[in-house]
């Protein structure tokens, strides 16, 4: 089975800023579950709201954050610190014991280590 991988960084901000945080969003969690990995993408719920038409930011964040405690690994973007949000999924993740990474090349990288751990029979940090 695929390692999950929730995708946390900035949303928030004006319609258009919104929107295109979203596609970086997107376009970088597609590179993720190329390199093998099962995405959660939390900017997605903005479909749900969308149709919807009544969520508040805290029914964005109450659905998200589900995901986020069953992942594998946290992938956090680059424009993380503008963001109250991604630092409380990051406090979160780590509360939980999920790792956090901030590069894609060290994402893959503990992959590499999960797998080759796995291949010997050997429990080994990486990614849970």
């Amino acid at each position: 089975m695929k390692k999950r991988v929730y995708v946390a960084g900035k949303l928030n901000a004006t319609a258009c800023k919104y929107i295109k945080n979203l596609h970086t969003m997107i376009r970088q969690a597609n590179a993720v579950r190329r390199t093998g990995f099962a995405v959660f993408i939390p900017g997605m719920d903005f479909l749900a709201g969308l149709v919807c038409g009544d969520w508040a930011y805290r029914d964005f964040f109450d659905n998200s954050q589900p995901w986020l405690a069953v992942s594998d690994a946290v992938y956090v973007l680059p424009n993380w610190r503008q963001s109250k949000g991604t630092k409380r999924e990051i406090k979160l993740a780590r509360h939980l014991g999920i790792p956090v990474f901030f590069s894609l090349a060290q994402l893959k990288k503990a992959l590499q280590k999960t797998r080759r751990a796995k291949a010997r029979g050997v429990n080994q940090k990486g990614i849970r």
